[in-house]
């Protein structure tokens, strides 16, 4: 008798708890902030605000009106890939992992160039 007691009583307990800590994400437990400034106060603080510069509007306040410093092209990027596959250092699967030898790395490197200035000669 005890047994079925103490598990309808952790039954009951956990069901309970989960009740008592749910809330609904609903318009009316989330929108009871209440402001004493007017929507056209708002508005007119923060068109002062752009004025002045203290805070910035659209694409320029993100940084995308300057153009950043790239890394290598995709052409060097694939041109790079093939060679360390050439020289088998791309591994699939539980394939044993070769380590890249100083000699691989420069030949790596010369590939990704070479297909840099192909594409520069090909732009003139």
């Amino acid at each position: 008798m005890n047994v079925k007691t103490l598990i309808a009583a952790a039954v009951f307990a956990t069901f309970a708890s989960g009740a008592a800590l749910a809330q609904e994400a609903t318009p009316d437990t989330w929108q009871k902030v209440s402001s004493s400034a007017s929507r056209e106060q708002v508005r007119n603080e923060a068109v002062a605000a752009l004025k002045t510069g203290q805070i910035e509007f659209g694409e320029a306040s993100r940084g995308f009106d300057a153009p950043s410093a790239s890394g290598p092209s995709r052409a060097q990027v694939l041109a790079e890939t093939r060679e360390a596959q050439r020289l088998g250092l791309v591994h699939y699967g539980e394939a044993q992992v070769r380590v890249a030898s100083a000699a691989d790395l420069e030949s790596i490197r010369v590939a990704g160039l070479r297909d840099v200035n192909a594409q520069m000669a090909k732009a003139k």
